[in-house]
């Protein structure tokens, strides 16, 4: 069994400032518990549900695949949108600065369907869409996954 999860990860600290959040991906948010994070970055996310993990410089938002088909844009900030599914060898990512979405990738068993955009600068090293979702998280997220 691999990696099943879907999630935005964006250069912005919400932890103190939820409202913020709320109003640039115009959700309607309620705080449940706080969880750890292996909790949140568990497989399968279930529809509806948001878990939110906060490093210094950034929040990785933990949701459903279906939240991750279109790219999440912010203005004034970096965003990761992506799906990794190792169990059915299925990888998205879209990444914007702004509103603009500067690249796509989606691969579905090692087919590249779409392939969009400048490369990423970890494209450099890695040419494995999984390995670039990952890489790219660290990237925008300021540590490693």
């Amino acid at each position: 069994m691999g990696f099943n999860i879907s999630g935005i990860v964006i250069n912005k600290n919400y932890k103190n400032n939820l409202e913020d959040l709320k109003k640039d991906f115009g959700w309607n948010l309620k705080f449940v518990e706080e969880i750890d994070f292996e909790k949140a970055s568990a497989n399968w996310k279930e529809k509806g549900v948001c878990d939110i993990y906060f490093s210094e410089q950034a929040s990785f938002i933990f949701v459903d695949m279906e939240m991750c088909i279109e790219a999440w844009c912010v203005a004034d900030a970096k965003t990761l949108t992506f799906a990794l599914s190792e169990t059915s060898m299925a990888f998205k990512l879209r990444y914007s600065e702004g509103d603009k979405v500067l690249r796509s990738i989606m691969e579905v068993e090692r087919n590249r369907r779409i392939d969009e955009g400048e490369k990423l600068h970890v494209e450099q090293e890695e040419d494995d869409t999984s390995e670039i979702i990952w890489n790219q998280i660290e990237q925008v997220l300021g540590k490693k996954f």
